[in-house]
């Protein structure tokens, strides 16, 4: 399917679509999702910046990149995604000290997102005959990259960053006002599923709290379900809990049987001695066992976002007559 994807160019690309022959070229050009993939790397780099710094309150923008070991300032030319990290085999130049792998892994995963949604909004609407979406391309992104922050976030510390899904929720609603064909959702829609979605988890949580004393679910899960119905509306926030749950359980249920926990040894560094946030609860996540729920609902949101059309398919044929 790529194939055809990446080679239609010149004067065949030119009666696709009636646009700007100089842009037709250049966006169905065999090297333009390359110039995606390069694009998504730069933002997965930042990705990583964000997933360190939010949850301890540090700035995203400076101080600059530095070694965690020797605290030297990472040069730019050292700071290349993807690139630096294999050159210098992940390894800091001054001491030698390895990175973690997830740096690398983060910025892979930017780019294959940018790639996959320029495939799928900007090069597959124009082979059909219609308009490239570039505007598609940059919110879902943006969508994916604040769904890939908020996935490491919380495997890491439990935490989901508000200065990522709420803006993000905030974007996805203005957008469904403007303009509801963009994402494919009106601002009523989008509105009341990002409502339910943050009220459904503060629900549970409450109930929690008042019948069996312990804080199943964080209010973080509530605001990620906020930004997810904001962007995919009813249909994204079921598919979205009904696919994470059974993924979660999926998960969940061999570590029990196995009596494993996975340990949240990060907790204490960002949370401090506070009592609520510094301690594990051993009756958090997914039926007790210590995995956090965003993950899987940011899994089941990337499902919705790259399957949407298969995905809604199966829902009218459930649900009509």
């Amino acid at each position: 399917m790529l194939e055809p994807l990446l080679t239609l160019q010149g004067p065949e690309a030119l009666e696709l679509v009636e646009t700007n022959p100089v842009l037709v070229k250049a966006l169905m050009a065999p090297w333009a999702p390359w110039l995606a993939f390069l694009f998504g790397t730069l933002w997965g780099s930042f990705a990583n910046v964000a997933i360190w710094r939010l949850p301890r309150g540090l700035s995203v923008v400076r101080p600059g990149s530095a070694c965690p070991a020797c605290e030297t300032p990472i040069a730019w030319y050292d700071n290349i995604p993807v690139l630096s990290y294999l050159l210098l085999r992940g390894r800091c130049r001054r001491c030698g000290e390895p990175f973690a792998l997830r740096y690398l892994v983060v910025e892979l995963l930017g780019g294959v997102l940018s790639f996959t949604l320029y495939l799928q909004f900007v090069l597959r609407p124009m082979v059909q005959g219609g308009p490239p979406g570039l505007v598609e391309w940059l919110l879902w992104f943006c969508f994916g990259l604040g769904l890939l922050i908020a996935t490491y976030t919380d495997l890491d510390l439990w935490l989901i960053p508000d200065e990522v899904v709420l803006p993000i929720a905030g974007l996805g609603l203005v957008v469904a006002a403007v303009s509801p064909a963009t994402l494919g959702v009106g601002v009523v829609e989008a509105a009341l599923a990002a409502a339910c979605g943050y009220l459904l988890i503060a629900g549970l949580r409450w109930v929690y709290l008042r019948y069996r004393g312990i804080e199943a679910l964080g209010l973080g899960d509530g605001k990620l379900l906020c930004m997810i119905g904001a962007f995919g509306g009813a249909r994204g926030l079921m598919w979205t809990l009904a696919a994470g749950a059974i993924q979660g359980l999926l998960v969940a249920v061999p570590m029990l049987l196995l009596g494993r926990r996975v340990a949240n040894t990060a907790l204490a560094e960002v949370h401090g001695d506070d009592p609520e946030l510094g301690e594990e609860d051993p009756d958090a996540g997914v039926m007790g066992a210590r995995v956090p729920f965003g993950p899987f609902l940011a899994l089941a949101a990337f499902e919705y976002m790259f399957l949407r059309e298969h995905i809604e398919a199966l829902w009218a044929a459930l649900v009509s007559p």
